[in-house]
């Protein structure tokens, strides 16, 4: 039933793609943006409360910043679509607090943000202050949709006061979320060319720009990627061929911890690369 509406839904876009293109336009965008917001746990509304949070106004929309110990160096995590800093509970509790600042943002519409709606261009804003707020980040993690908006926030001003980057389930590129939404509604190419028109007038680099591969060649700083093989949402082998060559980037490949990356394995990696010292490197790395 679900899965009929949902066609029912895209064949209304194909029709009023044709018939009313710019009101089409609009709904289908706003549709391509709309959260279903996921709430805290127990656990994690306990977890949360231990936290000093800011709220912060980004262009209209709201986000929300938690902060956990006063230590010199700086962590900032950023978490993916439909999810929210209580992801990263397990990486905190195991961080020394007077040695490190643990940030971690709910983007718009997501955690504690109000809202309903997120795209890109709002999730950067959000990150921009929220590095404002922290200061230089020795090492900026993000999951899923949010390893993209690193990409696109460093393409957009590779100035972004970032030492280290961990990248965990990322997906490909701006394009291969547009190919989800295309596949799942059953767009026409119409409708699809009048979102990717409507996407560019708000983003701030073209979409096909936005991919991992061109962030991967262009930045400066050590990466780590985490992803794993049997990964449905994201898949890992356009990630896979994206790091060949890029002697600035260290990768760990999982089996059967899917798209959430929840596992001892996982852990370790990311409070290893946390705990060594960032070498920002001089140049890009050119596959």
């Amino acid at each position: 039933m679900k899965q009929t509406i949902t066609k029912l839904l895209g064949t209304f876009i194909n029709v009023t793609a044709v018939l009313f293109p710019k009101w089409s336009t609009n709904f289908s965008f706003n549709l391509f943006c709309k959260v279903r917001a996921v709430g805290y746990s127990e656990k994690g509304k306990e977890f949360m409360a231990t936290a000093t949070t800011t709220f912060l106004e980004v262009g209209g929309h709201s986000a929300v910043l938690h902060r956990w110990g006063n230590g010199p160096k700086n962590i900032l995590f950023l978490h993916g679509w439909m999810s929210h800093s209580q992801r990263w509970q397990t990486y905190i509790d195991t961080l020394d607090l007077n040695e490190y600042s643990v940030y971690a943002l709910d983007a718009p519409g997501h955690g504690m943000a109000k809202g309903n709606h997120l795209n890109l261009e709002i999730y950067r804003k959000a990150v921009v202050q929220a590095i404002e707020k922290a200061g230089t980040i020795d090492t900026l993690l993000s999951h899923s949709l949010g390893g993209l908006v690193v990409a696109y926030s460093y393409l957009f001003d590779p100035a972004l006061p970032v030492k280290r980057f961990v990248i965990m389930g990322s997906p490909s590129g701006m394009d291969s979320i547009f190919n989800y939404f295309k596949a799942l509604l059953g767009l026409s190419g119409r409708a699809m060319a009048h979102l990717k028109e409507k996407a560019n007038s708000i983003l701030k680099i073209p979409h096909d720009q936005i991919y991992m591969e061109h962030f991967f060649r262009t930045v400066t700083q050590p990466i780590l990627i985490i992803h794993d093989k049997s990964d449905t949402i994201t898949p890992f082998k356009p990630i896979q061929k994206a790091v060949q060559h890029k002697k600035h980037i260290e990768i760990v490949v999982t089996e059967g911890l899917k798209h959430d990356l929840k596992g001892e394995e996982v852990y370790a990696a990311v409070i290893a690369c946390i705990q060594k010292e960032p070498v920002t490197l001089k140049r890009s790395q050119s596959a």
